[in-house]
């Protein structure tokens, strides 16, 4: 342990400095810009006492298994299987970044590779990267591809993408594209009529979100179809990568770009982060994609063996001629994902996302017996928005008091909203748990305070 300097030991430091006070090393500070007290910190504590200190304190956290949670938004709470903490923990993996030197090391090629197999299964689509930071970046990244693409610059991007990628989305983009449409929702789902207005301006690409942020599930084919008669790109983001157990893959669908979040596979909740992003397309766009690309080769004795076949980012090539001088890949939660989807399978994998659809739609006849109205009539998968009977905040605030995380409210971002509550359910939640928040419903709608819609 390291102990603090004696004030002999810091005459000396300053001596050997040509000062003779420690005031003398701050003198070039303005004095009023000085604290001039000592700092309101609490004294030193032994390692033991700190130790129980920060143990009484963690005591403090409420998680996600002392509450029950239909919360979700973008951030999906998923079992994890028991074997990925350890095989991630292990010393070749423990690194949450971009390793800068991929080519030294066969096994981080490899880890690469399986995850961007994986991504091109779940897509249908011919390659994908190394990963990104998050599904928001990755989106913004397939956004700036497609203006790369069609030499066009303008982008229409539908009001049921998440409301935070689309502002990422923007940020992005400002100051290289000429205009940003976002396109409306009919019924949950984006408005076809509006986007035959639209499509005029000959925009490079529509980006959807599949399933979008209400849950519902765009018709891809539709709207890819009217991409290609008017020569644009569908950008597909999906930020629950569990739907694509029972949904069509967008590649399938037409997509020309899929970009999306893998925070559902196999990484937990954790306050916030870390997350990893996904980019996969069809491969007469593959010069144009950012990041790392690993490949398969043989090395000279004939053995299989990896190699960054494509490095598109500015440290590796002229600046001018790179696709992005943003994006990196998220390493250990991109391993995570390849883990998880290696032990699920298929048929795992399909029956988790079929647990979390039925389980939702079980939760929204309920909760709809018990008062709450749709706020749209169209299919969805495990996320659905309902109108509340009254403020959506105050909602949620008097379902905390019952131990139950309600939802997200709308509000916030779509003012249009402000009695509506988003609600997840994922196969975590058990059907004790729905019926906790029925009864919770029931409790509400029948104070005399609090009116409801009557049961359809």
């Amino acid at each position: 342990m390291l102990l603090p300097a004696t004030p002999n030991e810091i005459k000396e430091m300053l001596a050997s400095i040509g000062l003779n006070s420690l005031e003398a090393l701050f003198e070039d500070i303005p004095s009023e810009v000085r604290l001039n007290r000592k700092l309101s910190v609490p004294p030193a504590m032994s390692e033991q006492e700190l130790r129980k200190k920060f143990h009484q304190l963690s005591k403090l956290n409420k998680t996600l298994d002392d509450q029950i949670s239909f919360l979700g938004a973008g951030v999906y709470r998923h079992d994890i299987p028991a074997a990925i903490k350890p095989i991630i923990s292990r010393g070749e993996f423990a690194t949450a970044y971009t390793p800068y030197q991929a080519e030294a090391s066969q096994g981080t090629l490899q880890a690469i590779y399986e995850f961007q197999t994986l991504m091109c299964e779940l897509t249908a689509l011919d390659v994908a990267n190394a990963s990104h930071y998050d599904g928001a970046t990755a989106l913004a990244e397939a956004a700036l591809m497609a203006l790369d693409i069609t030499g066009q610059n303008e982008i229409l991007i539908s009001r049921g993408v998440h409301p935070h990628y689309r502002q990422v989305v923007e940020t992005y983009l400002e100051g290289r594209i000429s205009s940003f449409h976002e396109v409306a929702l009919e019924n949950g789902i984006t408005s076809k009529k509006e986007l035959e207005r639209l499509f005029a301006s000959k925009p490079a690409a529509l980006i959807v979100q599949y399933p979008n942020f209400f849950g519902g599930i765009e018709h891809l084919e539709e709207l890819s179809d009217l991409c290609k008669k008017h020569h644009a790109l569908l950008v597909v983001s999906v930020n629950e990568p569990i739907a694509l157990g029972m949904l069509k893959a967008p590649g399938e669908l037409g997509a020309a770009i899929v970009a999306g979040e893998g925070q559902s596979l196999g990484i937990p909740v954790s306050f916030g982060g870390p997350h990893v992003g996904f980019l996969a397309t069809k491969k007469e766009h593959m010069r144009r994609i950012p990041g790392r690309l690993v490949g398969q080769t043989l090395d000279k004795k004939g053995n299989r063996a990896f190699t960054l076949t494509l490095q598109a980012r500015e440290q590796h090539i002229r600046r001018e001629k790179a696709s992005s001088n943003v994006c990196t890949n998220q390493s250990l939660c991109a391993v995570a994902n390849a883990i998880y989807l290696s032990l699920l399978g298929k048929e795992g994998f399909a029956e988790m996302s079929l647990h979390s659809y039925h389980k939702a739609h079980y939760a929204f006849r309920e909760w709809t017996k018990a008062g709450l109205k749709p706020v749209f009539t169209s299919s969805f998968y495990h996320e659905f928005p309902l109108e509340v009977p009254m403020n959506a905040n105050e909602f949620i605030s008097r379902m905390k008091k019952e131990n139950i995380l309600a939802g997200y409210s709308l509000k916030q971002d779509y003012p249009e909203l402000p009695n509506s509550v988003l609600f997840t359910v994922t196969e975590m939640n058990s059907k004790e748990e729905i019926d906790t928040m029925t009864q919770a419903l029931h409790s509400i709608c029948n104070s005399n305070k609090v009116g409801c819609a009557s049961a359809s």
